[in-house]
């Protein structure tokens, strides 16, 4: 085993205020932004189950109510398609446009937007309609993305043109039932390119946070972790819509791990709630950007640098101790030689028998970066997730890439004494505070550059893909201020030592079987949420939680 490289980095607790105010011509953040969520885990056959609805439509971000709707049965959607033409007149209401629909044989009412409505008729063209009806008609131009409403054996049309929208009430406090699953805000139904509809969630973001917060991190947390991570969701979310990842379905962002795990009202609980609303409207910025605010269940007692686990250096991402983490992930793999023999084959990884493992690069934080099977005619290399994923067929994903093998490997070690803040901190405005972070880390020979930071983001407990960060400004919205609780000043200086792992460790003992034992789980970038739970424990509050795992970030 070669020797280990040790190195000594001091690292100043002291809480230093940030003069720097975000510029003004920075991204600027609304609270009262609505998100659209998409309900892809929803399922493809779509009915609402309140029996009043208001139908409307999102124009120019207002919400254009064009009637109600009752109906004892509820309703369900369905995709237009075929041959329509349409009466060229306009009405104000629906039952205005459903009695002379009734009229005409195969007509429905088709919403239009603007509280207008007009008169369909499938299965004829515009012509033959004028001739049938002696009415101004004209062609339906395209029925792809044209949606059917369904109730008591009578359909509405819901036109191209618009974003039609159906909501309980005016407001987030009321819900919306779909397939039996309850929601603030409103429901719009959605398709794209003549594809299957999706329905859409339109909700104010914080109440969007109030659905994601339970499926992200426990509530059983400490408050000021709850609130850490409160910040660091909405930060993502505001990241997601700036990075327009979902825009070409129809919404901002996802309801599953790709983004963030949201279930809606049912998922709610008053300590999450609350953490949301204490934190209302505060964000990571990085030089006026809102940060990739990424998160992960448990470190093992250290962060990592995310050009170490994924591709990109982002500089607000470091690799920082954590050392106050909480019930830390332990866990613990058995291979034989032959197992992994049979494995490589399977997998068409032709190296003959396998004689060895080799921790080949380590990054700071202790994480292996490259991993290479050993055999008696070739080596198989893994890099970055595929240390993690290579083996799953014989035992499952690894929860981290943390780990040692017949106790070789762990390149990270550190001695870290980090002391508890006072009870009362300080009161600040606009500020942001520096607390437990490496000032100065030493830099990583062992860093490889093959895989995209697109592919491997994990969220929370669940395996969430995330993509790329870009550089694409959200449109412009009204900024807010808030006052925050500044972390305390009086913390002393103290000394971490790291020793980092050389390259090339066998872990051959000759036995034939390779242990591997763990630490952790998910990727190692941004915050651990144990350890967040843990600093909370220690009487750190949620502003010295996200400037310990997000450097050099500035919250407002």
């Amino acid at each position: 085993m070669n020797a280990f490289h040790k190195k000594v980095i001091k690292v100043f607790t002291t809480a230093l205020l940030c003069s720097s105010i975000w510029s003004a011509t920075a991204y600027a953040y609304n609270a009262t932004q609505t998100v659209h969520v998409g309900l892809s885990g929803i399922g493809s056959n779509i009915s609402l189950s309140n029996k009043i609805i208001t139908i409307g439509a999102e124009e120019n971000g207002n919400y254009i109510s064009g009637g109600t709707l009752k109906s004892e049965k509820g309703f369900t959607f369905a995709s237009g398609s075929g041959t329509y033409a349409a009466v060229s007149l306009y009405y104000d209401s629906y039952d205005a446009a459903k009695q002379k629909a009734d009229t005409i044989s195969n007509a429905l009412p088709a919403y239009t937007g603007g509280g207008k409505w007009q008169i369909y008729v499938s299965g004829t063209t515009g012509d033959q309609l004028r001739q049938k009806t002696g009415l101004a008609c004209e062609n339906v131009s395209s029925t792809a993305n044209m949606i059917l409403i369904q109730s008591n054996g009578k359909t509405i049309a819901l036109t191209n043109t618009i974003t039609p929208q159906f909501g309980a009430a005016d407001n987030d406090d009321e819900t919306i039932t779909i397939n039996n699953k309850q929601y603030r805000g409103k429901i719009q139904p959605t398709r794209v390119n003549g594809g299957s509809i999706v329905p859409v969630n339109a909700v104010n973001i914080e109440h969007y946070l109030y659905g994601v917060l339970p499926g992200e991190m426990s509530p059983s947390f400490a408050t000021e972790a709850l609130k850490a991570q409160a910040v660091a969701s909405r930060t993502y979310a505001l990241k997601k819509i700036d990075m327009k990842a979902h825009t070409t379905s129809g919404y901002d962002i996802c309801d599953g791990t790709h983004c963030q795990s949201y279930k809606g009202k049912p998922s709610e609980f008053d300590a999450t709630n609350a953490a949301v609303d204490a934190t209302k409207g505060l964000v990571m910025y990085y030089q006026g950007e809102p940060i990739e605010s990424v998160f992960f269940a448990s470190s093992g007692g250290y962060t990592e640098n995310s050009e170490d686990i994924w591709t990109s250096p982002l500089p607000y991402l470091k690799a920082v101790p954590d050392v106050y983490e909480i019930d830390t992930n332990t866990w613990t793999k058995k291979f034989t030689a032959a197992q992994l023999t049979n494995l490589t084959s399977s997998k068409g990884d032709n190296i003959g028998q396998v004689t060895d493992l080799v921790l080949s690069k380590i990054a700071l934080g202790g994480r292996v970066q490259e991993l290479k099977i050993v055999g008696t005619s070739g080596t198989k290399v893994l890099t970055k997730d595929q240390v993690r994923t290579y083996f799953s067929s014989l035992s499952g994903t690894f929860p981290s890439k943390m780990f040692t093998i017949n106790g070789r490997g762990n390149g990270s070690k550190t001695s870290v004494t980090m002391i508890a803040p006072s009870s009362s901190p300080q009161s600040s405005t606009n500020t942001t505070t520096s607390l437990p972070t490496v000032s100065t880390l030493p830099d990583n020979t062992n860093v490889s550059a093959e895989e995209s930071i697109a592919d491997n983001y994990v969220i929370g407990s669940d395996s969430a893909i995330m993509t790329q960060p870009q550089t694409e400004a959200l449109p412009n919205t009204t900024s807010t201020t808030n006052s925050v609780s500044a972390a305390p000043t009086n913390a002393p200086q103290r000394t971490v030592t790291v020793t980092a792992a050389s390259s090339g460790i066998s872990t051959n003992d000759g036995s034939g079987t390779f242990v591997i034992e763990g630490k952790g789980n998910g990727h190692g970038g941004g915050m651990s949420q144990k350890g967040a739970n843990g600093m909370a424990a220690q009487g750190y509050d949620f502003l010295s939680i996200l400037h310990h795992y997000y450097t050099d970030v500035t919250i407002q």
